[in-house]
């Protein structure tokens, strides 16, 4: 099979499309495909050699979110990187030989409108199939009626009316869409009518150094670790609370927390310094670095809030399954979900640091029949988050 993948958020190493889409290229290389992606034209040379990726995309509009733009603005760079998507594509499908695969792995209202066009123009008689992805839309789930509705904003309706637009393409198999969870999968077909296809977010294992835990004292305490931005999302306020309790209920604990802080908030950090068994990393990893760090810990701590995480795929959690490492987090979120059918998790309530600190309690207690647990399921997660069931759900 000859595939496209398509990604202008692909432009320099932060964020998780370099990993996710080498692994993409990776795997369906080893399954015998072809594969050309492409990216942002601002890609960066280590892109270009690793990846071989051609730089020709408009710029990023992932990129540019949150950036403080007027609502104005941010309104018309809807059209504009529509007609900019539409403009670039048009001109390279036209130049090249049928692909089997168009993938656009992230999609948003921008490229929506743009492939909308591309769909029923450009590629009307073409006969491979355009799958497109969405690990982000314009919905929320209403927690008190506990039922997914739209965001408030004219890009929520015009995302809809796109969606349906593309109705009778779906229901001939030429147009695939996409959603990361089930949950979501039933939000979109729930509010749109229109099917949606459930695929796994690939993740290949992460291999650490023999080393990673070299620096640790004898007998090892249990490392658990939160890495990655701390964002409100993440429930970081939740966690620093929880953590700060949890040591000073259990002064004795045979206990290491490892808590990246980059991004939050000083002073709610700030709580945590100086203290024995806590370890705060301020910065962003390191090239190599992450994966050091996944190798020399026990296990993730992932308070994440449901208003945010009900819906939405968390490739941490994923990363925890496939490493086999278990995982305290939130009912009622993907991350539960997930974490139940291929992984081993302890559960405490959203946005409440009480039960943390005994999800975080029990955790310590059970902690060898967990690390049991979550080794024997990482061989199911292997399979399932992986390139080649993605691809066979693709083809059938």
């Amino acid at each position: 099979m000859r595939w496209l993948i398509v990604e202008d958020a692909l432009r320099d190493r932060k964020g998780h499309w370099f990993e996710y889409l080498g692994t993409f290229a990776r795997e369906l290389h080893a399954l015998g495909d072809d594969v050309t992606i492409l990216a942002d034209r601002a890609a960066e040379p280590f892109l270009r050699e690793q990846l071989r990726v051609q730089p020709v995309l408009p710029a990023s509009i992932w990129h540019r979110m949150g950036d403080g733009a007027g609502a104005l603005r941010r309104y018309l760079r809807v059209p504009v990187h529509a007609w900019q998507t539409n403009r670039v594509l048009k001109k390279y499908l036209l130049q090249n030989e049928p692909f089997d695969v168009i993938f656009v792995p992230t999609v948003m209202v921008h490229h929506l409108l743009g492939w909308t066009w591309l769909i029923k123009r450009v590629l009307k008689a073409a006969p491979g199939k355009v799958v497109l992805f969405f690990p982000n839309t314009p919905i929320f789930l209403d927690e008190n009626k506990n039922e997914p509705a739209w965001q408030p904003a004219p890009t929520a309706k015009l995302f809809c009316r796109l969606i349906r637009s593309l109705r009778k393409e779906v229901k001939r198999g030429r147009v695939i869409l996409g959603a990361e969870t089930q949950p979501m999968r039933a939000a979109l077909m729930q509010l749109t009518g229109v099917p949606f296809t459930y695929f796994p977010h690939p993740v290949a294992p992460l291999v650490a150094p023999t080393d990673a835990r070299s620096e640790l004292p004898e007998p090892s305490p249990i490392i658990m670790g939160s890495y990655g931005s701390a964002r409100h999302e993440k429930g970081s306020e939740v966690l620093v609370a929880a953590v700060e309790e949890y040591c000073r209920r259990h002064p004795a604990a045979r206990v290491q927390f490892v808590l990246q802080s980059v991004d939050g908030d000083p002073k709610l950090w700030a709580r945590l310094e100086n203290h024995p068994k806590i370890r705060l990393i301020p910065d962003y990893f390191p090239d190599g670095e992450y994966v050091r760090q996944l190798g020399a810990t026990d296990v993730l701590l992932l308070p994440y809030r449901r208003s945010s995480y009900a819906l939405r795929v968390s490739r941490v959690v994923i990363e925890a399954m496939v490493q086999g490492l278990p995982v305290v987090t939130t009912r009622q979120t993907t991350l539960e979900d997930q974490s139940k059918k291929f992984g081993a998790a302890v559960l405490c309530v959203d946005g409440e640091a009480e039960t943390l600190v005994q999800a975080i309690h029990e955790m310590v207690q059970n902690f060898p029949a967990m690390k049991e647990l979550a080794a024997q399921q990482k061989t199911v997660a292997r399979e399932h988050f992986s390139v080649p069931e993605f691809r066979r759900i693709l083809v059938g």
